[in-house]
């Protein structure tokens, strides 16, 4: 049976390491906040850190928020280095820098640990069973051998090109889904203040196809739910991940030479859109 370690039990990994663990694979899990990390017992081997999950696995999976949590999971105080054998992979979920990820994988290399990025966009509004797209960069053996765990909370996957390729393709999903929500919150408001009834209004976007389904979970919880201090926390940490999300793809402009303003003004906006007044 082939020994996993997972790491980042948040919105996004618990569920994908939920489908690991039904997937008959031998896993290990790690999270530095205690409820997150209890939800798996009996499900999974609960670690004390990462390199503690590590100790004997093949492949090594983590999903985290941002480039310094995923360097601290591999090369901080008892990191996943402290324990990853030579011949091991890494599958790197968390949404990074394409510059960081490939300096992680030449790290790597030099161990003798293979990474690909594997960074993933919900295709379902459900976790039941699969729910993500994974978008795959790296060699194309290694790619194959972690097929088979891909699979298992995936819809569908691909390898888009060589490592940062799977990447760069989050990133750029993303830029289209970031600037898609700071337009719908605003054109929403739009409507709302001018005594459109939010119903009719998504009616008509989703018969026209605006209303993709991230964009009406937000919109629905933002101006449908009852408003809550936990769901105003909620919104206000997504549009943080907004803002860390367009910077990436601000600094891939940068780099290619493409018009900014559009993310530019969208990475101002998001986070006061998302944590302010619903309209």
């Amino acid at each position: 049976m082939t020994k996993i370690a997972f790491i980042g039990l948040g919105s996004m990994g618990a569920p994908l390491a939920q489908h690991i663990a039904k997937g008959g694979f031998e896993l290990s899990v790690f999270d530095p906040f205690p409820k997150a990390l209890e939800a798996f017992e009996g499900l999974a081997t609960l670690a004390t850190s990462p390199a503690n999950a590590a100790a004997g696995v093949e492949i090594a999976g983590i999903c985290v928020r941002d480039d310094k949590q995923v360097r601290d999971v591999l090369f901080g105080e008892n990191g996943l280095t402290d324990a990853l054998e030579k011949g091991s992979l890494v599958l790197i979920h968390s949404t990074i820098s394409v510059a960081v990820l490939k300096d992680i994988a030449e790290t790597l290399a030099e161990k003798g640990i293979a990474v690909v990025d594997a960074p993933v966009s919900r295709t379902k509004m459900t976790t039941d069973g699969p729910f993500v797209y994974t978008m795959m960069g790296g060699d194309t053996e290694q790619i194959a051998r972690a097929q088979p765990l891909v699979d298992c909370f995936s819809t569908d996957s691909s390898r888009m090109g060589p490592l940062g390729a799977g990447m760069a393709t989050k990133i750029a999903n993303n830029l289209v889904t970031w600037v898609q929500m700071v337009i719908g919150i605003q054109g929403t408001s739009l409507a709302l203040r001018s005594g459109v009834e939010i119903d009719q209004l998504l009616t008509v976007m989703k018969s026209n196809g605006n209303l993709t389904p991230s964009m009406g979970a937000i919109i629905g919880g933002k101006f449908q739910a009852v408003p809550n201090e936990e769901r105003n926390e909620l919104f206000a940490s997504q549009g943080g991940i907004g803002e860390k999300d367009l910077q990436l793809a601000l600094d891939m402009a940068k780099e290619q030479d493409i018009d900014t303003r559009m993310i530019e003004q969208a990475q101002l906006m998001v986070r006061g859109l998302m944590a302010g007044p619903a309209y």
